[in-house]
């Protein structure tokens, strides 16, 4: 695996599924591990929808590390999206089903409302 400082650019696809939890997917290899509670961290994918929750399902898998053992993220190639406010929601809402470009904060998935294993703590949207 290769640790990644920074900003880190991924690309994927957010979807909203409708599922209780979320079974971890066939990792890929070499994937990119990006530190946990990172402001500013980049992602491209495709959304859906799960559980009424938006996920960002990308093109390869990525993990999280970080200083506690809880901050620790095995590879996955999906991020639970959640946004700041009503705006933001509003306007996640309306770009799923497209490859979009998202900026946040990622963290380690910590409660059954957390519908993928990383949760990106949405500060901004863009469709590709």
């Amino acid at each position: 695996m290769r640790r990644i400082g920074g900003n880190a650019n991924l690309t994927g696809m957010i979807a909203l599924m409708v599922l209780l939890g979320a079974a971890a997917p066939a990792l890929a290899q070499d994937n990119a591990c990006l530190p946990a509670n990172g402001e500013g961290q980049i992602a491209q994918g495709s959304l859906t929808i799960r559980d009424g929750a938006i996920i960002l399902k990308l093109p390869q898998a990525v993990c999280l590390t970080g200083a506690d053992e809880d901050d620790n993220v095995d590879a996955t190639d999906e991020i639970h999206v959640a946004p700041m406010d009503e705006d933001m929601q509003q306007a996640l809402t309306g770009l799923v089903g497209r490859d979009v470009r998202v900026r946040g904060t990622m963290i380690p998935a910590h409660t059954q409302h957390h519908k993928a294993p990383i949760v990106l703590m949405l500060e901004e949207v863009a469709p590709l």
